[in-house]
């Protein structure tokens, strides 16, 4: 039985469903709905310019910087599923979204800027999506290091005693298309 979640997990429960979803992801372009922010703020005016917003993301999956690694994910998690075991395939296009937002927003040499992406991943699992509250970086590390410390080791080891999880993260470059009223698609560099 094929069962999603939500936008962003989709369950599989036998062989014959990863099939139909390797070909529903191998066949025709995946539409992602991701959320994005941008905060920079000017060290001299005290200043803030702040954009966020929900994004289409329109993957083609037979691209040669994403298929291969797709199949190769997806043969992985079919070996495991046929093996009984349980697995989550994470397809994160957070990294290729954040390069992305860097360029149409820059960093000017007296600013500090911050980028985060949101719901730009996809989970195909026959187990749960991992939880990532221990994914943060070095400041949160010193702020709750304790409760970090005490927790996080544990979840981790559960996590992989559990489940094996497949992480692909496509660094192809994103490219803003538009329409113009005559029906003609233009790329947009800025």
């Amino acid at each position: 039985m094929l069962c999603v979640l939500n936008c962003s997990q989709i369950n599989v429960e036998r062989v014959e469903d990863l099939d139909s979803i390797c070909e529903e992801l191998l066949g025709m372009p995946l539409l992602l709905r991701v959320w994005a922010e941008h905060i920079q703020t000017n060290e001299f005016s005290a200043s803030e310019v702040k954009w966020e917003g929900d994004l289409a993301l329109l993957v083609d999956t037979s691209h040669p910087m994403i298929r291969p690694d797709l199949e190769k994910g997806l043969e992985r998690c079919r070996k495991i599923l046929q093996s009984r075991g349980l697995f989550c395939l994470q397809i994160d296009f957070g990294p290729a979204i954040t390069k992305w937002l860097k360029t149409v927003f820059p960093r000017g040499c007296c600013t500090l800027s911050s980028i985060r992406s949101h719901k730009a991943r996809l989970y195909i699992t026959n187990f749960r999506k991992p939880e990532h509250c221990f994914d943060c970086n070095a400041i949160w590390y010193l702020f709750f290091g304790p409760c970090w410390v005490v927790s996080a080791p544990f979840y981790k080891l559960y996590r992989r005693l559990k489940c094996c999880d497949i992480i692909i993260s496509p660094m192809t470059n994103i490219v803003r298309r538009t329409f113009l009223p005559s029906g003609k698609v233009v790329e947009i560099t800025r």
